[in-house]
Protein backbone atom coordinates (compact mmCIF):
# COMPACT_ATOMS: atom_id res chain seq x y z
CA UNK A 1 0.00 0.00 0.00
CA UNK A 2 1.39 3.41 -0.99
CA UNK A 3 2.83 5.83 1.57
CA UNK A 4 0.16 8.45 0.78
CA UNK A 5 -2.63 6.00 1.60
CA UNK A 6 -0.94 5.07 4.87
CA UNK A 7 -0.58 8.76 5.76
CA UNK A 8 -4.28 9.34 5.13
CA UNK A 9 -5.20 6.31 7.24
CA UNK A 10 -3.03 7.62 10.08
CA UNK A 11 -4.67 11.04 9.80
CA UNK A 12 -8.14 9.55 9.97
CA UNK A 13 -7.20 7.44 12.97
CA UNK A 14 -5.86 10.56 14.70
CA UNK A 15 -9.46 11.87 14.77
CA UNK A 16 -10.29 9.31 17.47
CA UNK A 17 -9.39 11.62 20.34
CA UNK A 18 -11.46 14.49 18.93
CA UNK A 19 -14.59 12.36 19.32
CA UNK A 20 -14.02 12.00 23.05
CA UNK A 21 -13.17 15.70 23.42
CA UNK A 22 -16.34 16.76 21.62
CA UNK A 23 -18.45 14.33 23.64
CA UNK A 24 -17.07 15.80 26.87
CA UNK A 25 -17.78 19.34 25.70
CA UNK A 26 -21.34 18.42 24.69
CA UNK A 27 -22.05 16.98 28.14
CA UNK A 28 -20.41 19.87 30.03
CA UNK A 29 -21.99 22.69 27.99
CA UNK A 30 -24.68 24.83 29.66
CA UNK A 31 -23.45 23.74 33.12
CA UNK A 32 -24.11 20.09 32.36
CA UNK A 33 -27.76 20.43 31.35
CA UNK A 34 -28.83 17.46 29.23
CA UNK A 35 -31.15 17.84 26.24
CA UNK A 36 -32.61 15.26 23.84
CA UNK A 37 -30.38 16.54 21.02
CA UNK A 38 -27.35 15.76 23.19
CA UNK A 39 -28.30 12.08 23.06
CA UNK A 40 -28.42 12.13 19.27
CA UNK A 41 -25.07 13.94 19.14
CA UNK A 42 -23.44 11.41 21.46
CA UNK A 43 -24.88 8.57 19.36
CA UNK A 44 -23.38 10.09 16.21
CA UNK A 45 -19.96 10.43 17.85
CA UNK A 46 -20.07 6.85 19.09
CA UNK A 47 -21.10 5.62 15.65
CA UNK A 48 -18.43 7.73 13.96
CA UNK A 49 -15.52 6.48 16.05
CA UNK A 50 -16.66 2.89 15.44
CA UNK A 51 -16.98 3.50 11.70
CA UNK A 52 -13.47 4.95 11.52
CA UNK A 53 -12.02 1.91 13.25
CA UNK A 54 -13.78 -0.45 10.87
CA UNK A 55 -13.11 1.61 7.74
CA UNK A 56 -9.38 2.01 8.31
CA UNK A 57 -8.94 -1.65 9.18
CA UNK A 58 -10.78 -2.78 6.04
CA UNK A 59 -8.77 -0.44 3.82
CA UNK A 60 -5.55 -1.92 5.22
CA UNK A 61 -6.92 -5.39 4.46
CA UNK A 62 -7.52 -4.39 0.80
CA UNK A 63 -11.26 -4.96 1.30
CA UNK A 64 -12.75 -1.91 -0.40
CA UNK A 65 -16.10 -3.63 -1.01
CA UNK A 66 -16.67 -3.78 2.75
CA UNK A 67 -15.07 -0.39 3.50
CA UNK A 68 -17.07 1.70 1.00
CA UNK A 69 -20.48 1.22 2.68
CA UNK A 70 -18.97 2.57 5.90
CA UNK A 71 -18.24 5.84 4.10
CA UNK A 72 -21.94 6.02 3.23
CA UNK A 73 -22.78 5.49 6.91
CA UNK A 74 -20.49 8.36 7.91
CA UNK A 75 -22.26 10.55 5.37
CA UNK A 76 -25.49 9.40 7.00
CA UNK A 77 -24.22 10.76 10.33
CA UNK A 78 -23.85 14.17 8.67
CA UNK A 79 -27.28 13.97 7.06
CA UNK A 80 -29.03 13.06 10.31
CA UNK A 81 -27.30 15.69 12.44
CA UNK A 82 -27.84 18.38 9.81
CA UNK A 83 -31.54 17.44 9.78
CA UNK A 84 -31.73 18.79 13.32
CA UNK A 85 -31.14 22.28 11.91
CA UNK A 86 -33.99 21.95 9.39
CA UNK A 87 -36.83 21.37 11.87
CA UNK A 88 -38.68 23.77 14.17
CA UNK A 89 -37.72 21.86 17.32
CA UNK A 90 -34.45 19.84 17.20
CA UNK A 91 -35.12 18.29 20.61
CA UNK A 92 -38.53 16.99 19.52
CA UNK A 93 -36.77 15.67 16.41
CA UNK A 94 -34.27 13.77 18.58
CA UNK A 95 -37.07 12.33 20.72
CA UNK A 96 -38.87 11.06 17.62
CA UNK A 97 -35.71 9.25 16.50
CA UNK A 98 -35.26 7.79 19.98
CA UNK A 99 -38.83 6.48 19.78
CA UNK A 100 -37.99 4.73 16.51
CA UNK A 101 -39.51 7.08 13.94
CA UNK A 102 -37.71 7.13 10.60
CA UNK A 103 -36.13 10.47 9.69
CA UNK A 104 -37.51 10.05 6.16
CA UNK A 105 -41.04 10.35 7.63
CA UNK A 106 -40.28 13.53 9.58
CA UNK A 107 -41.00 16.85 7.88
CA UNK A 108 -38.70 19.86 7.94
CA UNK A 109 -39.69 23.50 8.33
CA UNK A 110 -40.59 23.64 4.63
CA UNK A 111 -43.08 20.78 4.98
CA UNK A 112 -40.94 18.33 2.97
CA UNK A 113 -40.16 14.87 4.28
CA UNK A 114 -36.48 14.64 5.13
CA UNK A 115 -35.44 11.73 2.94
CA UNK A 116 -31.73 11.10 2.43
CA UNK A 117 -31.54 12.71 -1.01
CA UNK A 118 -33.42 15.76 0.29
CA UNK A 119 -30.92 16.11 3.15
CA UNK A 120 -27.96 15.62 0.81
CA UNK A 121 -29.29 18.29 -1.55
CA UNK A 122 -29.78 20.69 1.36
CA UNK A 123 -26.22 20.09 2.57
CA UNK A 124 -24.81 20.47 -0.94
CA UNK A 125 -25.86 24.13 -0.95
CA UNK A 126 -22.97 24.81 1.45
CA UNK A 127 -20.85 21.72 0.83
CA UNK A 128 -21.04 20.85 -2.90
CA UNK A 129 -18.83 17.76 -2.52
CA UNK A 130 -21.39 15.97 -0.34
CA UNK A 131 -23.68 15.02 -3.23
CA UNK A 132 -20.96 13.20 -5.19
CA UNK A 133 -19.82 11.31 -2.09
CA UNK A 134 -23.43 10.49 -1.19
CA UNK A 135 -24.21 9.15 -4.66
CA UNK A 136 -21.01 7.16 -5.15
CA UNK A 137 -20.99 5.60 -1.68
CA UNK A 138 -24.71 4.76 -1.92
CA UNK A 139 -23.85 2.56 -4.90
CA UNK A 140 -22.04 0.18 -2.55
CA UNK A 141 -25.04 -0.41 -0.28
CA UNK A 142 -27.12 -2.47 -2.74
CA UNK A 143 -25.68 -4.92 -5.28
CA UNK A 144 -24.91 -2.71 -8.26
CA UNK A 145 -22.48 -1.90 -11.06
CA UNK A 146 -19.97 -0.92 -8.37
CA UNK A 147 -19.72 -4.53 -7.26
CA UNK A 148 -19.68 -5.84 -10.82
CA UNK A 149 -16.78 -3.56 -11.74
CA UNK A 150 -14.94 -4.70 -8.62
CA UNK A 151 -15.19 -8.30 -9.77
CA UNK A 152 -14.37 -7.95 -13.49
CA UNK A 153 -11.63 -6.34 -15.54
CA UNK A 154 -11.03 -6.26 -19.29
CA UNK A 155 -7.93 -8.18 -20.37
CA UNK A 156 -6.18 -8.70 -23.68
CA UNK A 157 -4.71 -12.10 -24.42
CA UNK A 158 -3.16 -13.07 -27.77
CA UNK A 159 -4.91 -10.20 -29.49
CA UNK A 160 -8.29 -11.15 -28.10
CA UNK A 161 -10.34 -9.19 -25.62
CA UNK A 162 -11.36 -11.19 -22.57
CA UNK A 163 -12.67 -10.54 -19.11
CA UNK A 164 -10.71 -11.29 -15.98
CA UNK A 165 -13.02 -12.31 -13.14
CA UNK A 166 -12.32 -12.59 -9.44
CA UNK A 167 -13.90 -14.05 -6.33
CA UNK A 168 -11.59 -13.18 -3.45
CA UNK A 169 -11.79 -11.32 -0.15
CA UNK A 170 -9.11 -8.87 -1.31
CA UNK A 171 -9.23 -6.18 -3.98
CA UNK A 172 -7.66 -6.81 -7.34
CA UNK A 173 -9.04 -4.06 -9.56
CA UNK A 174 -9.18 -1.04 -7.19
CA UNK A 175 -6.68 1.72 -7.96
CA UNK A 176 -4.70 3.65 -5.36
CA UNK A 177 -6.53 6.77 -6.54
CA UNK A 178 -9.87 5.27 -5.50
CA UNK A 179 -8.43 4.35 -2.11
CA UNK A 180 -7.11 7.89 -1.61
CA UNK A 181 -10.36 9.52 -2.72
CA UNK A 182 -12.40 7.36 -0.36
CA UNK A 183 -10.23 8.17 2.66
CA UNK A 184 -10.24 11.88 1.78
CA UNK A 185 -14.02 11.73 1.54
CA UNK A 186 -14.22 10.05 4.94
CA UNK A 187 -12.06 12.83 6.38
CA UNK A 188 -14.31 15.49 4.82
CA UNK A 189 -17.45 13.82 6.17
CA UNK A 190 -15.96 13.53 9.66
CA UNK A 191 -14.85 17.18 9.60
CA UNK A 192 -18.39 18.15 8.61
CA UNK A 193 -19.86 16.12 11.47
CA UNK A 194 -17.46 17.81 13.88
CA UNK A 195 -18.47 21.22 12.52
CA UNK A 196 -22.14 20.61 13.24
CA UNK A 197 -21.36 19.34 16.72
CA UNK A 198 -19.18 22.39 17.44
CA UNK A 199 -22.12 24.51 16.31
CA UNK A 200 -24.45 22.76 18.74
CA UNK A 201 -22.00 23.22 21.62
CA UNK A 202 -21.86 26.95 20.88
CA UNK A 203 -25.66 27.14 20.70
CA UNK A 204 -26.05 25.23 23.96
CA UNK A 205 -23.61 27.52 25.76
CA UNK A 206 -24.78 30.75 24.07
CA UNK A 207 -28.49 30.42 23.19
CA UNK A 208 -29.10 34.17 22.87
CA UNK A 209 -26.04 34.78 20.67
CA UNK A 210 -26.92 31.78 18.51
CA UNK A 211 -30.51 33.01 18.08
CA UNK A 212 -29.29 36.48 17.08
CA UNK A 213 -26.85 34.99 14.55
CA UNK A 214 -29.69 32.94 13.10
CA UNK A 215 -31.89 36.03 12.76
CA UNK A 216 -29.11 37.92 10.99
CA UNK A 217 -28.55 35.00 8.64
CA UNK A 218 -32.23 35.01 7.67
CA UNK A 219 -32.13 38.76 7.01
CA UNK A 220 -29.09 38.39 4.76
Amino acid sequence: MKDEINKLISKLRSYRGKHFDLGKRVIEADDGALYPLDLLIIASLNRSVCLIKGFTSLIEQNNFISAAPLLRLQVDNCLRISAGTLVHDPHEFAVKILEGEHVSNIKGKDGEKMRDRYLAEKLSDDYPWIMDVYQHSSGYIHLSEKHMLNAISPKKSRGKRNLELKITDEDAFISDEIYEDSIQSFLLATDLLFRYIDGWIFTKDNPEKAAEMQRQKKQD
